[in-house]
């Protein structure tokens, strides 16, 4: 999704009381999205997270399992000045119903620090079921594969210094191998000095992060990659916690002293100021899209299939109860996560299909008349529609199909684009979802979306024996479609 800013609040005149929130341009910030992992069906998930400033970095690292964005994995990484820390989600078990692990052969400082666990694996870090099972069920699947599949964020507490107890010292790589990493995971000890002060040695975060995933599958020879989506002016405090911490998140961004958050959103050649009282109300606000364009191609000349990634990171702040504390959804959303047909919380949408040479359909079954349109919905955090026949070219565990609506466009087309409205319901209704209204007036339409086009061609017309297999990734595009709650004729400005 590209929608980068090329102004600053600075330049714009806004004045520095309340905290302004941007998408960071150019793809560096403070707080990092990735939009997808998988660990199905031979699948890993590479990633990165690139420290571009000279100075050292306090970071959350978090995974989020795809239906209801439950936390799966924590862990504290510690990047010393220009940094790069990788690693890989992969499947532990060879039934699939194992958990999830992340596995890195990097040195840079993580807490809790990285363990081999047996059978040949590497230092790695096991995924949990323990946010959604037992005493934490929330209705969906209480099994440890789900934790296969979902999206992740990294969240920037602030910069490390060598204030008092040399902490950045400790960080720093001296012949490629951090100084003292056993220096900071005493220091969230029983008796250790961040256990005991967590702003010893941290100040302000200042953004300069950045990141990018991998989706392979080495067996079928495709790769299928993502630019983390950046937050820039998240928070200009320190919000530096143990492992495990619920804080910091989404959340918990710097307000003004009025108790605001501000976003600044491109529209048109305009820049727009939306105020929020809750922090992920303006993170929602930067991913708001009243619809999604992308392309498709499900030529079965060359075996081409197609998945669209789409994947929604606020939306637990919205729908799940253990975060609400309420018993119905707060707009943009419709629907309140539940046991409903596995544990779901559907939104419906509208998909429009052409084709290359400008063909839409008449009708959405390709005649004049046509029985009532089936519903389509998104109905996790993270979210993968499958084009065609149904067959999932990244093996997803998150298609749906039932009452609350399916997954799977069908597409009459071998290729084309589609266009998704997140902005009304389908079957031709008028009707439209609640707004994301600001406090300043600005009303945005839609859902705060996000993600890419994965796809995956089979060609059969080359030697015997030469593997054939290409694959491609392509970010989504967004409209975003906004009015003015003070005067709904007139648009945002």
């Amino acid at each position: 999704m590209k929608r980068f800013l090329s102004v600053s609040a600075l330049a714009l005149g806004v004045s520095t009381a309340a905290n302004a929130m941007t998408l960071g341009a150019h793809g560096v910030g403070q707080v990092l999205i990735y939009p997808y992992y998988t660990a199905n069906g031979g699948n890993g998930t590479l990633l990165s997270i690139v420290n571009a400033n000279e100075e050292g970095k306090a970071l959350k690292v978090r995974f989020h399992e795809g239906l209801n964005g439950r936390v799966v994995a924590d862990f504290n990484l510690y990047l010393s000045e220009w940094d790069v820390w990788v690693g890989q989600v992969f499947d532990t078990s060879a039934d699939g119903s194992g958990p999830a692990a992340i596995a890195t052969n990097d040195n840079s400082c993580t807490v809790p620090a990285f363990i081999g666990f047996g059978g040949g694996f590497p230092s790695s870090l096991l995924f949990s079921n323990a946010a959604y099972s037992a005493a934490n069920a929330d209705g969906g699947p209480e099994t440890l594969a789900r934790t296969h599949e979902g999206y992740f964020e990294v969240i920037e507490m602030g910069v490390v210094t060598n204030a008092t107890k040399n902490s950045l010292t400790a960080i720093t790589h001296v012949a490629g191998v951090p100084a003292h990493c056993s220096q900071v995971t005493a220091a969230w000890g029983a008796q250790g000095y961040w256990t005991q002060a967590s702003a010893t040695d941290i100040d302000p975060p200042t953004g300069g992060l950045y990141g990018s995933e991998a989706v392979l599958n080495v067996a079928e020879g495709t790769m299928y990659t993502a630019n983390a989506e950046a937050i820039d002016g998240f928070s200009a405090t320190a919000q530096h916690s143990a492992p495990g911490s619920a804080s910091p998140d989404l959340n918990t961004a710097t307000k003004s002293g009025s108790g605001i958050v501000s976003a600044f959103l491109p529209l048109g050649a305009s820049m727009v100021r939306a105020d929020y009282q809750r922090s992920e109300d303006a993170v929602s606000a930067l991913f708001m899209a009243g619809n999604l364009f992308n392309e498709y191609v499900v030529d079965p000349a060359v075996a081409a299939g197609s998945d669209w990634v789409v994947t929604l990171p606020t939306k637990r702040f919205y729908t799940d109860p253990a975060l609400l504390g309420a018993n119905q959804a707060r707009a943009p959303f419709n629907a309140m996560f539940s046991g409903a047909e596995g544990g779901t919380s559907c939104s419906p949408i509208s998909p429009a299909i052409f084709s290359r040479e400008e063909d839409g359909l008449i009708g959405w079954c390709g005649f004049g008349v046509c029985p009532p349109e089936p519903e389509y919905t998104l109905c996790y955090g993270a979210n993968v529609l499958t084009m065609g026949s149904g067959e999932s070219v990244l093996a997803t565990h998150l298609a749906h199909s039932g009452a609350g609506g399916s997954s799977v466009i069908p597409v009459p087309f071998r290729s084309g684009q589609l266009r998704i409205d997140l902005n009304r319901y389908a079957n031709g209704s008028d009707a439209a979802y609640v707004p994301l209204n600001s406090a300043n007036g600005p009303a945005l339409y839609g859902l705060p979306a996000f993600g890419f086009l994965a796809m995956r061609y089979i060609n059969g017309n080359v030697t015997p024996g030469v593997l054939a297999n290409y694959s491609g990734d392509y970010p989504h595009r967004s409209r975003v479609i906004c009015t003015n709650s003070t005067n709904p004729q007139n648009a945002c400005q």
